[in-house]
């Protein structure tokens, strides 16, 4: 009878399991169960395509529902299912979270239980080892559509991985990647050619086998090395045979349509019997199951796995069956990973571990309890309305150490910093620029006599723009009625702009003479007048810049000498000293520009106080005025500080010393009252104490329901008293 019809009528049906084998464009599955020697393939669906993420999880569905088509009516679909993915995707041991997330959404939508995953080179190798009894030695090549991942084995152990892009030339790609295992020579003389497109393998086989390697600068063979191609189904018969070893400890696959018989289950019970096989735990092959793989990461990728103790072991030709599969068990350590999505499945139990888990529990329960009796803290901060209360003084800051209460003298110490900073603005101001008209007059003179006109003589036209000559000017005097003497000069317009620009024949008066003895007319057009108005620094802008970035560089000295205040002390925070080192304006004022930039250093004079002395005064100051039923604590004491002068080597204060005077409270009480309460009742009982406002409550940890209490031990509540905001 065929498969089918001996699954359908097997009295105890084994368990099935998925392979799925992931690759950039190709999908495909695999049905299979855990025989008595061997992982049984029932059954491999054809590949199906896909290039999009959201076509990824469509052909997974198309896979799965081809290999499970001869499975027979009644049987139930598997869900369980082992991964076989490319290096590419795993890293530390772990796949990565982009494609961990892509088989967490196939999971979820296809109702997948993920129990593992193989790195497929690895699974390929184990295969070879076990199909040939004897390690691997070959160079296992994934051809992508863009890319080429290279895995090199020897002796069965993987000495690395690497990717190449791919180009025209298989060859070329093939003997750049190999370069990188320079210290691998000589290589495997092997070459395992796989991808997802069968008809593209032999193309590679014929051209791997046809190239000339002799060449090649940075790899070696010690002979001329033969290729092979895997079929599309030996990957899934792989990620199976890997899936099989470490659930049900089998070192072989078998893909072939059995004819099951009595005679033959007979025979293979004999065998069996015959050939017992050391029992292996999951435990023992160094898996994590149930457990996450992120704890062994460092174990599993990137790393040449151990060599085997005794080499000579694999020259052999001869194995007992023992030796065999305690060798091939060796060799597959570490090649099956359990994923950090679900744990693997339940061990069997048994009644001493039934026992050893009651007294974890029991344990666990004892040491919850003790954990949440001794080990949980509380902070709670009770925030009250105070009593404010202000009084004004004048305090001396002396550097020398010299303190008297009575006189307000308070030892400080001195601390200076230097700010250097730049800073641009842009200008406000207006400037006018332009060019003066010029042009050339006539002057007529009807006077009797000569007269001389000095340069800069003022004409005023008879709109009233006025010009000068521009040199020293003789007009002779008139020699008969009507017939004046004249001459011509040069003139410039008084300012600048293009109403100077007057036409010919425009009438001027010439200086103090009267305009009927003398007067001017331009010989022709006035030209060469213009104006415009500009961006110009003034006052207000270098004025307005240098007050910003001053302010700018002083909060930067306040944050530095801060800075250096230590905790014994109370920083002065109103500067004591300012001082100009350098100040420099890269334009002056009147210049054209539409910015003006300031470079400005600064010398800064800070006063940190004795912090101690300095309350000690405050409270000497204060302690009059504490109302009844209120008192003050050194951490509701605040200062203003106002310089006033330095004097004598004491830098002067005007000081405005605050306090928020709080209610008196008995904090031991309180705790007492609070410990093991809820947070509710806890507030309630606040609510109680006089001045009250609210409280803040924080629980470490924050434990759920009935057992979110404070703390029953009560040096674990810590309880801190502040003035309302």
């Amino acid at each position: 009878m065929n498969l089918k019809d001996f699954l359908t009528t097997r009295e105890h049906p084994p368990e099935l399991y998925w392979s799925l084998v992931i690759e950039e464009g190709w999908i495909q599955a695999g049905v299979w169960y855990i025989g008595e020697n061997a992982a049984e393939v029932v059954s491999i669906s054809p590949g199906a395509a896909w290039s999009e993420e959201d076509e990824l999880t469509g052909a997974v569905d198309a896979a799965l529902s081809s290999a499970i088509q001869k499975l027979p009516e009644n049987y139930k679909e598997p869900n369980k299912a082992v991964f076989g993915v490319s290096s590419s995707w795993v890293k530390n041991g772990e796949i990565t979270e982009e494609y961990l997330d892509k088989i967490k959404k196939l999971c979820t939508e296809l109702s997948l239980n993920p129990v593992g995953f193989v790195v497929l080179p690895e699974a390929i190798a184990h295969l070879c080892k076990s199909e040939e009894g004897s390690p691997l030695n070959a160079i296992i090549l994934g051809l992508g559509s863009g890319k080429i991942e290279i895995s090199v084995f020897k002796l069965g152990n993987l000495v690395g991985t690497t990717e190449v892009s791919r180009s025209v030339s298989l060859v070329e790609d093939v003997t750049e990647g190999l370069s990188r295992f320079e210290g691998a020579n000589p290589l495997p003389s092997r070459f395992i050619v796989y991808d997802g497109k069968e008809g593209e393998l032999e193309e590679a086989k014929e051209t791997l086998m046809q190239a000339s390697w002799e060449g090649a600068e940075k790899i070696k063979f010690l002979h001329t090395p033969k290729a092979e191609a895997l079929s599309p189904d030996r990957k899934v018969l792989a990620t199976c045979l890997a899936g099989a070893a470490e659930i049900g400890h089998v070192s072989r696959v078998d893909s072939r349509d059995v004819q099951f018989s009595e005679e033959a289950e007979v025979k293979e019970e004999n065998e069996a019997k015959a050939a017992p096989v050391e029992e292996v735990t999951a435990e023992n092959l160094g898996f994590a199951i149930g457990s996450d793989i992120a704890v062994n990461a460092n174990e599993i990728e990137n790393v040449v796995p151990p060599q085997s103790a005794e080499p000579a072991v694999f020259k052999k030709t001869n194995f007992s069956p023992g030796s065999k599969l305690s060798e091939y068990l060796q060799k597959t350590k570490n090649l099956f990973h359990s994923f950090s999505l679900k744990t693997n499945g339940a061990p069997r139990v048994k009644n001493k571990t039934l026992i050893g888990i009651l007294v974890v529990v029991l344990l666990t329960i004892v040491g919850g309890v003790v954990y949440w009796w001794f080990f949980p803290k509380a902070d709670v901060a009770v925030f009250v309305t105070p009593k404010r209360f202000e009084q004004q003084a004048q305090l001396s800051f002396n550097p020398s150490g010299i303190s008297d209460a009575e006189s307000g003298v308070i030892p400080a110490q001195v601390i200076t910093d230097t700010v250097t900073g730049d800073k641009t603005k842009s200008t406000t101001g207006t400037k006018l620029i332009g060019n003066k008209a010029v042009g050339s007059v006539q002057v007529a003179n009807g006077n009797g006599t000569a007269i001389n006109l000095a340069a800069g003589t003022l004409l005023t036209s008879s709109t009233g723009l006025k010009f000068v000559t521009n040199s020293q000017a003789s007009v002779s005097g008139q020699i008969l009625p009507g017939s004046p003497g004249t001459a011509n000069v040069d003139v410039t317009a008084f300012d600048i702009g293009a109403q100077y620009n007057l036409a010919k024949d425009e009438v001027f008066s010439i200086g103090n003479y009267s305009k009927a003895m003398v007067a001017g007319r331009s010989l022709s057009d006035f030209s060469g007048g213009s104006s415009q108005e500009i961006s110009a620094v003034d006052a207000d802008d270098q004025a307005n810049l240098e007050t910003d970035l001053q302010g700018e560089l002083v909060q930067n000295a306040i944050n530095n000498i801060s800075a250096k205040v230590t905790s014994d002390q109370v920083f002065v925070n109103d500067l004591a000293g300012l001082d100009t080192v350098s100040k420099d304006f890269d334009h002056k004022i009147g210049d054209q520009a539409d910015s003006i930039k300031l470079s400005l250093n600064l010398n800064a004079t800070g006063i940190a106080a004795d912090k101690v002395k300095l309350i000690e005064y405050a409270k000497g100051v204060l302690k009059d005025k504490v109302p009844s039923g209120y008192v003050l604590d050194s951490d509701q004491i605040d200062f203003k500080f106002k310089f006033s002068a330095a004097s004598g080597g004491n830098y002067l204060y005007d000081v405005t010393i605050g306090a928020n005077f709080l209610p008196e409270m008995d904090k031991t009480k309180i705790i007492t009252q609070i410990s093991g309460k809820t947070i509710a009742r806890t507030q309630n009982y606040l609510n109680s104490i006089p001045g009250f406002g609210h409280a803040e409550i924080t629980l470490k940890p924050k434990l759920p329901g009935p057992l979110g209490t404070l703390p029953r031990i009560s040096k674990n509540i810590t309880l801190t008293v502040s003035a309302e905001q």
